[in-house]
Order: structure tokens, then sequence, then C-alpha cells
């Protein structure tokens, strides 16, 4: 921070501990390494990004000085499909046990393709049991609810269970999903994170052992501030009994993030992927997760974000061709991953966040929208409270008195 005023100096000297000035001792430089600062103080700020081979402690961006609410991890949006979608036939949409732990911080739900999961007494997967309701709604809702003629209604009757050739009964009723109720069961899953003198994130499990992922990664979720992973079961073998996804961990509840986390033969994060199909991780999601691995002393710099999402790349093959010779099949994520790294990430949604929360991206969509012809009628535009008016005033006023 850069000010050529003595008065500014001797106060960013007395904030920072820490000023070099210059020959004329007119202007000076002061170090700001925690953040309480007033852009007043300064006639120039400039944001050094420090060598990444130098461990420093990076503050979270745009940190509240005097607020513990961390209210700006709240602005983006959590950018997932409307929930508003109705299933007829079941007791409530969404099911009440997808809204618990949202009043403890914990905003993401489950995305409503998982309702009938969560649903279903026996959890059968998602994915059969959506085959199923598609073939009751074509009939006309017969019982009127989904659940009494899947399993029971037609059978007290003397009719045979319905069986769809697509997905055959024996396969509806044996892919079952793992859902955990019990919460000691819950803490076997927990991980803890080890920050090392470099700042990389050590993952071990409950016994105090090194998760080694593999390349197919641990699915993670991140709920009550504590952070839970386990590799991803999705078929059904002699080995395994039931399916393990992100839902598995809290049976369908609410969680703060979900995703993939990567780690080396070491147990070091190197990547992290906001993916799930229950949870359907959004910005937030991602903002959330970085946020609480910098709390817990991760260095934002050790690791990568798969940010496709984030940024909208297109997942379409463009070598897969539909019947009309139009390219219609997406890849699937983990082949069009797009890595950044973790603090470019978190500088991105901090941005986008204050943007957000300040109002100015409103702003520039209202100033899009606008049919106007030059900058000074854009800015009238939003210029509600008389801002802009009242500097060109001053400005015109400034020139006159400079001029007589």
């Amino acid at each position: 921070v850069v000010s050529s005023s003595p008065q500014k100096m001797q106060r960013l000297t007395s904030l920072t501990g820490d000023t070099i000035c210059t020959e004329d001792s007119e202007m000076g430089l002061a170090i700001d390494s925690g953040g309480d600062l007033d852009e007043n103080d300064a006639d120039v700020v400039v944001v050094v990004e420090p060598p990444t081979d130098v461990r420093s402690k990076l503050r979270w961006l745009f940190k509240p000085s005097k607020s513990k609410s961390h209210a700006y991890l709240h602005s983006l949006p959590e950018n997932v499909a409307k929930q508003d979608y109705q299933y007829r036939g079941i007791c409530a949409n969404p099911p009440e046990i997808t809204k618990r732990g949202l009043s403890r911080g914990n905003y993401a739900q489950l995305h409503r393709k998982a309702w009938l999961e969560v649903s279903d007494k026996y959890h059968r997967y998602g994915k059969n049991l959506r085959t199923y309701y598609r073939h009751w709604e074509s009939l006309g809702h017969p019982t009127n609810m989904f659940f009494d003629w899947l399993d029971s209604k037609g059978e007290a009757a003397g009719l045979a269970l319905p069986n769809l050739e697509e997905c055959p009964r024996a396969q509806l009723d044996s892919d079952t999903v793992l859902y955990i109720n019990n919460e000691e069961s819950q803490q076997q899953y927990e991980l803890t994170l080890v920050p090392d003198d470099k700042g990389r994130a050590l993952f071990v499990d409950i016994d105090g052992d090194p998760i080694m992922t593999g390349v197919d990664g641990w699915i993670v979720v991140l709920r009550d501030h504590k952070l839970y992973g386990s590799e991803k079961i999705t078929s059904i073998t002699g080995h395994c009994k039931q399916r393990f996804h992100h839902s598995s961990f809290f049976s369908g509840k609410a969680v703060a993030a979900a995703g993939i986390i990567i780690t080396d033969e070491d147990g070091f994060l190197t990547r992290f992927y906001p993916h799930s199909g229950h949870y359907r991780p959004g910005e937030a999601h991602v903002q959330r997760m970085l946020f609480h691995l910098h709390h817990c002393g991760i260095d934002l710099r050790t690791f990568e974000v798969d940010t496709q999402q984030i940024l909208h790349v297109n997942r379409k093959d463009s070598a897969a061709q539909g019947k009309d010779g139009v390219a219609e099949e997406k890849k699937k994520k983990i082949q069009s991953l797009h890595l950044k790294q973790a603090l470019y990430v978190a500088c991105l949604l901090a941005h986008k966040a204050r943007f957000i929360g300040e109002g100015i991206s409103e702003r520039i969509h209202k100033i899009r929208k606008a049919d106007v012809a030059s900058v000074t009628e854009a800015l009238g535009t939003i210029d509600n409270g008389g801002y802009w008016k009242t500097l060109r005033l001053e400005l015109s006023e400034q020139k006159m008195s400079t001029t007589s």
C-alpha cells in the first residue's frame, strides 16, 4: 500500500508494523498482512501473488474484519435445478429428511432425482425407481400412492407385482443404496485433515492411517464443519451388497458440500472434483469446501479444482453423432476435466460473491438491457442515489476553479 501522506503512513505503520520509506520520506510502502487497512489510507494498492515455493499464510478474501457470520459465503447461488418438481404418490416434495441440517448451515439439499430413493423404505436405486414411476404415470396413477402400487396393493388383490422388461423386478429389489442412520456408524467415515509444513492437506481416517484414494478418488461430504469420506460403490457384487453414494453418509440429509477427493500415494490432496449426482454441487458448494480447507490450515495453492461447471465448459462430444447427424451425447465429467489451482477458484468465487452481494452484477445486467447510446446514459440508468451526477458536478466545479 503506497501513500504520499505522512499522517497516513504513521497510521499504516501502527497497523502493520512494517514500513519502508523512500529517500525523500514523502512516500512510503506499508505491508499489510492482517487485512486491517482501510482503502482510504492509500493512494495506490498493489496486490502481489507470492511465489508458489514460499510458504505464507493467505487470508481468506473479503473476510469481514469484525463479523463471524461470513455472510458473503451465501451470496453465490446454489446453482441447482429448480426443486419445484412434484412427484405424485409420495408423502412430501421434497421429503422432510432432505431439509434436516439447513438451520446449521448445511444448505446443499438432495437433488429431486433422488427423492424417490430417499422416500423408499428399502432405498432402492433411484434410477430404477424412476423407470417404474414413469410406467406408473402412464397407467394413470393407480392406488394414488406410488409405493403402495409398487409393493403391496396389487399383490393383495391377487395381482403380480409390477415387473418391467427394461428393469426386471429382481434387479429393482436387489439394487439398493446404503443409508446410514446410526451416529456411531457415521463417525467411522469421518476424515481428519493434517496440514504439513508446506500447507498440503494430508487426509487420515479414523484409525489415523493416510487415505490413498487412487485415480478414481473417494466421495466426500462436508457437514457441520466435518468431512466424511469413503470409496464409492456403484455396482452390486458378491463382495458389496449395497451401493454407497454421497447420500449414504447421512441418509439423504442436507450437507454443506459434496464432491470427490484425489490424493497421492502419500495421502496428500491433489485434486477436488465438485461431482455428485445426488447433490449436484454448484459454486456455493465449492466455495464452502475451499473455505473449510483454508480454515483447517491448508494452502489453496497445493491442489487443483475441476471448474467445468463453474466456467460452463461444453461437455458435448463432437465425435458422437445422433440420428440426424447432430452431436447429442455428453462426455462424462471425468473425461472433460478443467483443472485450476484452488487459490484461483477461491479468488474467482470470492470476487463473484462480492459483486453479487454489493449489487454490481445486478447493475451490469441492468445496463446491458438498457437501450442507451453513451456511457453517461448507461450510468444514469443505475444512478439511484445520484452518485454519478454529484461526481460530475464536483469535477466540473474543480475544473472551473482551476481555470479561474
